[in-house]
C-alpha cells in the first residue's frame, strides 16, 4: 500500500487528502518521533463558519500547522490550508471544517482525547503526554467541562454561602459561591471576593439578587 494511502487510513480528515507524509526522528532523547502531513483540500463549496451558507468562491487562503492525535506513537502535525469563504452575507469568513474548530491549533479528536485524559490525570501530566502547553490543555479541559455540565442553573437559588481560599503558591486567592441547601458549588472565580464574584451576580440578575438579599435580610432579622 502506498505511503499516502497508509496515512489516509490512519488519519481521516474529511474534505482533505494527505500529501507528502514524512516521519521524522525525535530531535531530543526521550522525545517521540514526529509525523508531518500536508493536506490538500478536495474540490467543493466553501461553508461559511458563521451562517453555514455554501459559497462557490473563497476570499483567500493561509496555511496553518495543526496538531492531531499521534500516529504510531509519533506526534502528528498537519499543514492545513485554511480558506476564508467569500460569503455574500457575512463577508470573508473562515470556512467550517467538521474536524477542526474555527481558530484551534489542535484537531477536535485530539482535544477530546486530551479532555478525557484530564479526567484521570493532572493538566500538567496531560500537557506533557501530548506535548502541548499547559494553557492549551487548561483551555481544552475548561471548554469540555462547560459543554458537559452546561450553564450554571441559578433558578430558585435563595440562600448562598461565600468563601475565599488560597490556591497555588504565593497565597493567590479565589472565591466560591455555594448553595448550602443542595450542597453544590455555583461559582468559582480567581481573585478576592468582590472582583471574583461580580460575574456570578451578573448571572444571577437583578431579580435573583433581590430574592437572595430578601432571604438573607429575613434570616438576619429573624
Amino acid at each position: 500500500m502506498p505511503n499516502d494511502d497508509v496515512i489516509a487510513v490512519l488519519g481521516v480528515w474529511e474534505g482533505y487528502k494527505a500529501r507528502h507524509p514524512e516521519r521524522r526522528p525525535a530531535s531530543e532523547p526521550g522525545e517521540p518521533d514526529e509525523v508531518w502531513v500536508e493536506l490538500e483540500r478536495l474540490p467543493g463549496s466553501f461553508v461559511c463558519s458563521r451562517c453555514g451558507r455554501r459559497c462557490k468562491k473563497h476570499h483567500d487562503v493561509t496555511e496553518r500547522w495543526i496538531q492531531d492525535l499521534p500516529i504510531l506513537d509519533a506526534r502528528t502535525w498537519l499543514l492545513v490550508p485554511r480558506f476564508r469563504a467569500a460569503c455574500p452575507v457575512c463577508g470573508p469568513r473562515v470556512e467550517h471544517v467538521p474536524w477542526l474548530d474555527k481558530w484551534a491549533r489542535v484537531t477536535k479528536r485530539l482535544a477530546e482525547s486530551v479532555a478525557r485524559l484530564c479526567e484521570v490525570a493532572t493538566i500538567e501530566q496531560a500537557a506533557s503526554f501530548y506535548g502541548l502547553g499547559w494553557d492549551t490543555v487548561k483551555a481544552i479541559h475548561k471548554a469540555y467541562l462547560e459543554a458537559k455540565l452546561g450553564p450554571v442553573d441559578v433558578s430558585g437559588v435563595e440562600v448562598i454561602a461565600m468563601d475565599e481560599f488560597a490556591i497555588q503558591k504565593g497565597h493567590r486567592e479565589a472565591a466560591a459561591v455555594i448553595e448550602p441547601a443542595r450542597k453544590r458549588v455555583l461559582w468559582v472565580g480567581r481573585g478576592r471576593a468582590r472582583e471574583a464574584l461580580r460575574p456570578f451576580f451578573s448571572l444571577l440578575g437583578p431579580a435573583g439578587c433581590a430574592r437572595v438579599e430578601a432571604v438573607v435580610m429575613d434570616m438576619s432579622t429573624a
